[in-house]
């Protein structure tokens, strides 16, 4: 008796957790009949389904559905079942103050943008919205979050997945990446470079970069040097060319050259001592009359030009000379721009 009871409730946890893989296995995205039954027999080892396996899973279906409304709809078009609702599977829950963060993140990045879309956040927080319980969900329209994080939005679509995909598969794989590259000059140049990639990433400014140290450029920059550290922008990158080659990075980051910056600062925007720290090994002396001498390194002499424009005539860069005459020379230009004589 004890033996026959033993064998009963071995069945009804073996079924339990069969169903529960199913489950598991939908959250993960949708999945076609066999391989969900494929899926289930590898990991129970051969003794998920024995005997009759369509009739099986028909019936774990159709428990999920009555006994815990779960909502799994079968598409015919793609021959695949989706999880939509887990019903009251809905076990996964969170403190509040995780709620509010989800609610931050919602807000911070909408559907459509590109680092929600590409970073897969958006996928990330409807997934979690599922596994909440209905009265836990947090990102539902009149629920938002009043605090948030402002970006520039740039359009998903202006982004082509492929590019990102291969930039982030070299860096990972650590081997060098050559792509065609459109420039922003009024002719729309474009060249073609061999880098050594490192990390695609997104910047405030709300674009995405791909950041490498140049190996080679054709045709060659006159006023570039070689190695050179480059942020090079996603969407600037024309898919069809981008390849990964077979030529492996060195263990350690091919360094470019690395400029000693020095700036100083105009008591507006110093004398509170709250300056930021732009750019490495930054360090800050602030003066008795509220300016700040800020010294610090770079070997990206464009992306720091960039970064200390922001001070407008608060910023006097003293060093190094290249920087200076980036400096000069975009002054010179607005200065004409605007029809200054000086």
């Amino acid at each position: 008796m004890s033996q026959r009871g033993g064998g009963v409730k071995r069945s009804s946890w073996l079924i339990f957790r069969r169903r529960l893989l199913v489950v598991r296995l939908l959250l993960r995205g949708p999945h076609t009949k066999e391989a969900l039954v494929a899926a289930v027999q590898q990991d129970m080892r051969g003794e998920g389904y024995i005997g009759h396996a369509a009739s099986a899973f028909k019936k774990d279906l159709d428990a999920l559905k009555q006994e815990y409304g779960c909502k799994i709809r079968f598409c015919r078009s793609r021959n695949v079942y989706t999880l939509d609702d887990l019903g009251e599977l809905a076990l996964f829950d969170l403190p509040d103050t995780c709620l509010e963060a989800l609610a931050f993140l919602d807000a911070s990045f909408p559907q459509g943008a590109a680092i929600p879309e590409h970073a897969y956040i958006r996928d990330l927080l409807n997934r979690v919205d599922l596994l909440l319980p209905e009265a836990r969900r947090q990102c539902q329209p009149g629920q938002r979050q009043k605090v948030s994080l402002r970006m520039p939005e740039t359009a998903a679509e202006s982004i082509d997945p492929r590019v990102i995909k291969t930039a982030k598969r070299a860096a990972e794989l650590g081997q060098e990446l050559r792509f065609a590259y459109r420039s922003n000059s009024p002719d729309g140049t474009i060249s073609t470079y061999r880098v050594a990639p490192y990390e695609v990433f997104f910047h405030p400014d709300g674009h995405c970069y791909l950041d490498a140290t140049l190996l080679e450029a054709n045709p060659r920059d006159s006023d570039g040097h070689i190695p050179a550290a480059m942020h090079y922008r996603i969407d600037r990158i024309i898919a069809p060319s981008i390849e990964i080659l077979p030529t492996k990075l060195p263990p350690q980051r091919i360094q470019p050259p690395t400029y000693q910056v020095r700036y100083w600062l105009h008591p507006n925007v110093a004398r509170r001592r709250d300056v930021a720290a732009h750019l490495p090994q930054t360090q800050i002396v602030y003066q008795d009359d509220g300016s700040a001498m800020v010294s610090a390194t770079t070997s990206n002499l464009w992306q720091a030009r960039q970064t200390l424009l922001h001070y407008g005539s608060a910023c006097r860069v003293l060093d190094p000379p290249e920087l200076v005459a980036l400096f000069q020379k975009a002054i010179r230009e607005m200065a004409q721009l605007y029809e200054i004589t000086c």
